[in-house]
């Protein structure tokens, strides 16, 4: 990924050169368009890398005998309500470095895009470092006793001229094989954290102060009739997209991913009733018809007549994208479905578009996930009136189940087994270690080192409790929001479309947009268990019937089918999951591992293949950077 890095000395008798931040900048390139930018004030040094589609640059100002300095990578698009016109690259850089002068860290709530910046203000020797709302552009940093190094990805920390300290996070190792990914603020290496979205870092004197400029609020709903705030929605959402078009412009270089779902259809559509000529559109299809949403694309394109491109990917492409998925992801992330987002952009590419827009965000914003209408399910359970349900009902569903063995009373007890966990536990009641208990998986050395009671449900039993919401379906969006956006999805979007130098919009990512969406009263958002069903409605003069019909799906990958049926794969998942090379690393018990690798074998759902491509990246990326 291109973006900001940067060394701060806390002794201001450590002298910095522009060239002591060059190793940084050049492991931040992976396109050989864009610019490179280094800046040295004594203790320190800030460079920043180019990346086409992006502003990129670096300002320097002198004020009352003072430097002050901003590194700044992404897109903003409100330049017009502060920026004079005509103003380009370090210009806007510049001015943006000005409003920082007359509002210190509050400048920050009126900036409309995303972005990672770093400003040295020399008058209080105090650096701050930002990230956007979402987190489009992230920041990693590490501090020990003498130096703060920060960077766009940890290539840029390892980077660093001077020594840093880097020892496997045990957490992170267990994250990773438990759900796929590390949550904020964690990385794979104990000392490197992740700046959380919508919050700036300040670091005086050797220490190291967080604080959010945003927050996702879902406590004041909206009085407004609901065809009211359709209207207010499709305005605030075409906006969104058109804000985004006045800064590339209207070509043939701009493009959607297409998957056929609500959100990506919905972007399509508008992206061309404002351009006024058809959209080239982007889609992934596959041989195994469970995973294959390709008619749903088809339907979409014809609908709004764009410019179709199709690509079918093959377990042979999944074999041949891992060193792919392995240089653009530096730390351990297994969620497949980026094979896929890969070949969707490599294809854009080589049909000369630069630009692609996508609907993250808009399932999380307006209620479309599936689990979401899982947990209203559970929730009509509470509604039976309580003598009732632990009287009659839950003992008879319960006799009947184990006395019967009929598969409607096992369903209906299982049902009320899960019904009867309250919030949030039951938000996490399905997941690995629920059917692979951790002491089951990890060696000794390894349960010891993360605690025999870690909870892999912290993180989001944590956002559970804090989220400023009323009611259980926006408690659960606060949750997404905040994990699976900026930890997940634009983690997996941005770093496999930088890697053929694409560049992407997230339009529902837009604050303004995301802001009004929190003001919609949940029980108008998710009618019942309709998912997005305020969404749909507003939309429906302009999304086709089967769009509207369809089910959650995206970008999804048949990874769990292509480990047993593929030969390449399983050899490869053998190899990966129990070789002795990776039993030596004592994480995981082999007896265990063994039992994956069998149940897998059988196993009809994507439940154990999931955990073992998980583990296939945790070795992977392990054999890459540690070694054996």
């Amino acid at each position: 990924m291109s973006g900001i890095c940067g060394i701060v000395f806390k002794d201001k008798n450590n002298r910095l050169s522009q060239g002591d931040v060059l190793s940084m900048v050049q492991a931040l390139k992976v396109s050989e368009q864009g610019d490179s930018f280094t800046a040295a004030l004594e203790s320190v040094g800030i460079g920043a890398q180019g990346f086409p589609g992006r502003l990129t640059g670096i300002a320097e100002r002198d004020l009352q005998g003072y430097p002050l300095v901003m590194a700044f990578h992404g897109n903003l698009y409100n330049l017009k309500d502060w920026v004079p016109a005509k103003s380009q690259g370090t210009e806007v850089i510049s001015e943006l470095l000005m409003l920082y002068t007359k509002k210190g860290m509050a400048f920050l709530q009126g900036l409309r895009g995303e972005f990672s910046l770093a400003i040295w203000d020399g008058r209080e020797e105090t650096l701050y470092l930002a990230t956007d709302r979402f987190r489009v552009h992230p920041l990693l940093y590490y501090q020990d006793s003498d130096k703060l190094v920060f960077a766009s990805r940890m290539k840029g920390i390892l980077a660093c001229p001077f020594p840093i300290k880097r020892t496997v996070h045990p957490e992170a190792i267990v994250e990773v094989a438990g759900s796929s990914i590390i949550p904020t603020p964690k990385t794979i290496f104990r000392e490197v954290k992740k700046l959380p979205p919508g919050y700036f870092l300040t670091y005086r004197r050797g220490e190291v102060h967080l604080e959010p400029y945003w927050e996702i609020r879902f406590r004041l709903p909206s009085t407004a009739i609901e065809s009211a705030l359709a209207k207010e929605l499709k305005t605030l959402f075409t906006e969104a997209v058109s804000v985004r078009l006045e800064v590339d412009g209207i070509s043939s270089q701009i493009g959607t991913f297409l998957s056929g779902g609500i959100d990506s259809s919905t972007v399509t559509g508008v992206l061309t009733q404002l351009i006024q000529h058809p959209v080239k559109s982007f889609s992934i299809g596959f041989e195994e018809q469970r995973f294959n949403e390709i008619n749903y694309a088809r339907i979409a394109a014809r609908a709004f007549g764009a410019k179709h491109y199709e690509y079918f990917v093959s377990p042979q492409d999944a074999y041949n994208a891992i060193p792919i998925l392995l240089e653009g992801f530096d730390e351990p992330y297994g969620n497949a479905s980026a094979i896929p987002t890969y070949f969707c952009a490599k294809m854009a590419r080589e049909q000369g578009v630069n630009i692609l827009y996508a609907g993250d965000g808009g399932d999380e914003l307006f209620a479309g996930n599936e689990r979401y209408a899982t947990q209203r399910l559970f929730e009509y359970y509470s509604m039976i009136p309580g003598w009732f349900r632990e009287s009659l009902v839950k003992p008879l569903v319960f006799t009947l189940a184990d006395r019967w063995k009929w598969d409607l009373f096992i369903k209906g007890k299982k049902y009320i087994q899960r019904a009867s966990i309250p919030y949030p536990a039951r938000l996490s009641s399905y997941g690995f270690f629920q059917v692979i208990p951790l002491t089951e998986l990890l060696e000794d050395s390894l349960l010891e080192a993360v605690g025999r009671d870690y909870d892999l449900s912290a993180t989001v039993n944590s956002c559970y409790f804090q989220a400023p919401a009323q009611s259980e379906l926006d408690r659960q969006l606060y949750i997404d929001l905040k994990l699976a956006i900026s930890d997940n999805d634009l983690f997996k979007v941005m770093r496999m479309t930088e890697a053929v130098g694409v560049t992407v919009r997230f339009p529902f990512l837009d604050h303004i947009l995301a802001e009004f969406a929190m003001r919609i009263p949940a029980s108008v958002k998710m009618r019942g268990r309709q998912l997005r069903s305020f969404f749909k409605k507003a939309y429906s003069d302009l999304l086709p019937p089967e769009t509207r019909a369809k089910k959650k799906h995206g970008f999804g990958l048949p990874i769990p089918v292509w480990l047993r049926t593929d030969k390449r794969l399983n050899e490869m998942m053998q190899d990966l999951v129990l070789s002795p090379q990776s039993i030596q690393r004592g994480y995981f018990k082999k007896r265990t591992l063994e039992k994956i690798v069998e149940l897998h074998k059988t196993d009809e759902t994507s439940f154990y293949g999931t955990a073992l491509w998980n583990l296939m990246v945790l070795e992977l990326w392990h054999r890459k950077n540690i070694g054996s």
